[in-house]
């Protein structure tokens, strides 16, 4: 997915489950902090709250407004 259809599903602010890594490790339940960019050879990346660095968009699932989250 390229980072405009991505933003066009998923708004900045929005929770997601990410995983800053792989999808093995724990997911961090966060929202978008910025859009999502098409950084290098198909890499489609966004920040989210509370991570350092961006996280591919393959490694975030959106969830619904409502849903608590940790940072």
């Amino acid at each position: 997915m390229d980072a405009e259809t991505f933003n066009a599903l998923v708004a900045v602010g929005t929770p997601v489950r990410a995983f800053p890594e792989t999808r093995a490790e724990r997911p961090k339940l966060t929202r978008t902090r910025t859009a999502a960019v098409d950084v290098q050879h198909g890499l489609t990346v966004v920040h989210v709250d509370g991570l350092i660095g961006p996280i591919d968009i393959r490694y975030v699932d959106p969830l619904p407004d409502n849903f608590p989250v940790e940072a």
